[in-house]
């Protein structure tokens, strides 16, 4: 292993990475209408939620090469969970027409995260196989 390469994670360390990415991950895509008030568009910002999901599960599956799929279905799972915690503890929004009811928001949300899902399996599984073909 060459100076240069990082060491192999623990299950644990990786699973808390993981978990903290797809915190980042939700902040990016819950800041939208910021981002959208700076004049970035829409799809710009999904772009960049998508575009980080994979360098962090390929990063992820760097780190760890064990199963590297979970490492990616961690980050994508908090993201669901933590507008589904938020909107627990939030409450409905308001009832503006323009409002999306919360739970509506939720499963919008996973099937969002769940359609790009195999992107980022597919990255953690590459950068681990990579890895991998690396060491031996």
């Amino acid at each position: 292993m060459s100076a240069s390469t990082p060491a192999s994670l623990t299950p644990v360390q990786t699973a808390g990475l993981a978990a903290a990415l797809g915190l980042v991950a939700y902040a990016i895509i819950d800041a939208t209408p910021w981002f959208g008030a700076q004049g970035v568009p829409q799809g710009a910002v999904q772009f960049l939620w998508l575009i980080f999901v994979m360098v962090g599960s390929g990063l992820c599956g760097w780190l760890n090469t064990d199963r590297a799929w979970r490492w990616a279905t961690v980050l994508l799972a908090v993201q669901p969970l933590v507008m589904l915690a938020i909107t627990l503890v939030r409450g409905e929004p308001d009832d503006s027409p323009v409002t999306i009811p919360a739970k509506t928001s939720v499963f919008i949300a996973s099937v969002f995260v769940a359609t790009v899902s195999p992107f980022a399996l597919i990255a953690a599984g590459a950068m681990a196989s990579k890895r991998k073909s690396e060491r031996s």
